[in-house]
């Protein structure tokens, strides 16, 4: 019991760090989301995904979704998730959605679509994609749409027990980090925290690139500053079976995009 009522203090708090560092006349929304997919569907998921219906899109756009991607990810073998990033623009994100639910076209691509899916166990009552909290973001330098070169998603696990320092650290990253982000070309950059199992927390991150050599830009990223800052963050996650030896979060696949 002490242990639920502390998932439940920590949760909270999250919440709370979350709605702190938003700020209140902002109307862009972003929001992160997963649902597990069976191996046996992936190719059906992707294929639908790189030729999604034009309705289906035009409606996404009507609903002020923008900026939308899914990404592919394997927390282990035979455990694969689907993660998604939006930014909501409009003045009534239940009306939209109410109205998404009701539109035709949607309720068919829904049928082909929900069969390959599984929701988390730990997702809230009325979910089907689970909603996650962001516990970070970082807009980054000012830049034209033309800029944008490419987008990442990755992964990585939580310990249970970390959750607290994870989230307190992240409420308040350290300047000189968020200046490295910057000086490497990264942009609107968000950290997504839930479970994808109870008890089993797993961190989702999304950001965007906007310089000319990525590569070369992420060796940069191990200045003295952001080294320091690793060594507090990196005992506090898990990292995942399949991610490259000298990385810490495992890059995932987008299998769709619209902006």
């Amino acid at each position: 019991m002490f242990r639920k009522r502390m998932q439940t203090a920590i949760l909270s708090l999250i919440v709370g760090v979350v709605s702190l560092s938003g700020c209140a006349t902002q109307r862009l929304q972003r929001h992160g989301a997963v649902i597990a997919i069976p191996a046996a569907s992936i190719p059906e998921y992707k294929e639908l995904h790189a030729a999604t219906w034009p309705g289906v899109l035009r409606l996404i756009d009507r609903t002020n979704m923008h900026n939308y991607s899914i990404y592919l990810g394997a927390v282990a073998p035979q455990r694969h998730y689907l993660f998604a990033y939006y930014e909501y623009t409009g003045r009534n994100f239940d009306a939209d959605m109410a109205r998404m639910k009701k539109d035709p076209t949607m309720q068919q691509w829904w049928k082909r679509t929900d069969p390959l899916q599984r929701p988390l166990p730990t997702r809230q009552e009325g979910e089907w994609w689970a909603q996650w909290q962001e516990v970070f973001h970082h807009e980054g330098p000012a830049y034209r749409p033309s800029q944008m070169k490419s987008r990442h998603g990755s992964i990585i696990g939580l310990r249970q027990e970390s959750l607290l320092a994870y989230t307190q650290l992240h409420a308040a990253v350290w300047p000189g980090v968020l200046a490295a982000l910057d000086q490497v070309n990264i942009r609107n950059y968000s950290i997504y925290l839930g479970q994808i199992e109870p008890g089993e927390y797993l961190l989702f991150s999304y950001f965007e690139y906007i310089g000319d050599d990525f590569s070369g830009d992420v060796a940069r990223m191990g200045d003295e500053v952001t080294r320091l800052w690793w060594t507090y963050t990196d005992p506090l996650q898990i990292r995942l079976p399949g991610t490259p030896a000298g990385q810490q979060w495992k890059a995932i696949e987008e299998v769709f995009h619209t902006d």
